[in-house]
């Protein structure tokens, strides 16, 4: 079902209050941030009238929203998949990387999606020269890193976060700027890790530190009723990167954290939160 436009509204004015109305009458909406004002959806045409008048008349103080329950959370209960099409997108780009970096849909396939050409020698991985395969034209390499994943527990703690996080911009945002969003940050992420050293690594870890740095920034200096997030989960990310940088997780997982590609990710998205949240940066 599509998505219907009802009212435009600025960019500073707080709908906190008529998105929870909204939500505690079960009627599914979104507030999107359009770059220079705030946009209302529904997707009942019938409700596109009453909510455009019921908006009005609350802009101009003429009608009080009566407080209820105070709902759990900000994004409405049983969102469908098919409400978030680039989400899911996401997710089955990954579910296919992660069976081929487990070998399970064709590991021979892992070279030609790492960030620089890599084969096998007699002391182990050997990395071709990445601007060598820039010059080629192989410009994929850029992002399909992004996808790779190397283990069940890594696209399940990547896809939850993709989800629960990902969705949430998507609504705001809509599906093709939240899809440049993340481009632009998957590439910041993996050519993090490629400084930080070669190495074959993959994963949408990056991505996952680019939507915190978003929600971070962007809550913090032009909040968003469907980007509020408990201020506990940044936080807990937040530590979770510095407790991975320390090198100990490594020692758990047979293998090293891309943390490169975690604070490449991280610094995109905190740049991207504060440059869309129209704060000054001197």
């Amino acid at each position: 079902m599509n998505w219907i436009p009802v009212k435009q509204l600025p960019l500073d004015r707080d709908l906190t209050e008529l998105s929870r109305f909204l939500h505690q009458r079960g009627l599914v909406h979104r507030i999107t941030d359009e770059g220079q004002h705030q946009e209302i959806w529904v997707q009942d045409p019938a409700m596109v009238d009453p909510l455009g008048e019921l908006t009005d008349r609350w802009l101009k103080g003429e009608v009080e929203l009566p407080e209820g329950e105070q709902p759990r959370r900000t994004m409405p209960k049983g969102p469908s998949p098919r409400q978030f099409p680039a989400t899911v997108v996401l997710l089955l780009l990954s579910a296919a990387g992660a069976l081929i970096g487990m070998q399970i849909l064709g590991g021979a396939l892992v070279p030609y999606l790492t960030f620089q050409p890599v084969g096998m020698g007699f002391n182990g991985p050997e990395f071709g020269d990445w601007g060598e395969a820039m010059a080629s034209g192989e410009f994929w390499r850029l992002l399909t890193p992004a996808f790779l994943h190397f283990s069940m527990f890594h696209i399940l703690f990547n896809g939850l976060w993709i989800w629960e996080l990902g969705r949430r911009l998507e609504a705001v945002l809509g599906p093709w700027r939240y899809l440049l969003f993340v481009v632009v940050t998957a590439i910041a992420a993996n050519l993090g890790q490629f400084l930080a050293g070669p190495s074959v690594f993959g994963g949408m870890s990056g991505v996952v530190y680019a939507l915190i740095g978003y929600l971070w920034m962007r809550q913090r200096f032009n909040p968003h009723p469907m980007l509020a997030v408990p201020p506990g989960i940044i936080g807990f990310m937040l530590v979770w990167l510095v407790i991975c940088m320390t090198g100990i997780v490594d020692k758990f997982i047979g293998g090293s954290v891309a943390n490169g590609a975690h604070l490449g990710g991280l610094v995109a998205g905190v740049v991207w939160g504060i440059l869309s949240s129209g704060r000054r940066v001197s």
